[in-house]
């Protein structure tokens, strides 16, 4: 018999035995590969009840996948996940303060065009409307969230000035809660002289 048939039998004895897994689906448990395994980083999912659109997960997002869009004139914040560009690395579900974020089991993310909706996860949102100038700023669930969390923390003895000088600008930006901070008196020093040394 030749060498190199004695060879290529050699070889093929070792590689006689499917080499391929079978397809995570989940449908066969008993299957060592058939399930999809425990701690699977796939898809972002969004809880859109609990997304307060505080752009904490656009800020940490690696792969530049997750994206902020506001329309000012329908007063709209979209927070988006681009799927083609998400690399589930998680820092998003890591670092959002109200848990809205998960990673989901599914991993199948091919589609036909880039513009099928099924490449993004999207959350709108209410933005509130300046009182004074007319731009919009933050989203009201996130406002709400924010007063939650100060009124949890801070301090007894400033806490009813400090709800007093909220409900004084509570419907102004930013800009001009900073503008009016003179003519209502709500400027964040004095809370530090009524709490004393």
């Amino acid at each position: 018999m030749p060498a190199r048939i004695k060879i290529l039998e050699e070889v093929l004895a070792h590689y006689s035995s499917p080499m391929t897994l079978n397809y995570p689906s989940s449908v066969d448990p008993n299957k060592k590969y058939s399930a999809i395994p425990e701690g699977l980083r796939g898809v972002p999912e969004r809880d859109e009840e609990k997304c307060i659109g505080c752009e904490a997960c656009a800020r940490v997002c690696t792969g530049m996948a997750t994206k902020i869009f506001d329309n000012e004139s329908e007063a709209k914040r979209l927070v988006q996940i681009f799927l083609f560009r998400c690399t589930f690395c998680q820092h998003c579900v890591d670092e959002c303060p109200t848990e809205a974020l998960k990673m989901s089991k599914k991993f199948e993310v091919a589609t036909g065009s880039r513009d099928d909706p099924a490449n993004y996860v999207d959350t709108t949102l209410d933005l509130l409307r300046c009182a004074n100038c007319g731009h919009t700023f933050y989203p009201k669930k996130y406002v709400d969230k924010a007063n939650e969390l100060l009124l949890q923390k801070i301090n007894p003895l400033v806490k009813d000035v400090v709800v007093a000088d909220f409900k004084k600008v509570q419907d102004y930006c930013p800009s001009c809660r900073r503008a009016f901070a003179y003519k209502y008196d709500t400027h964040t020093k004095k809370h530090v002289w009524l709490e004393g040394p």
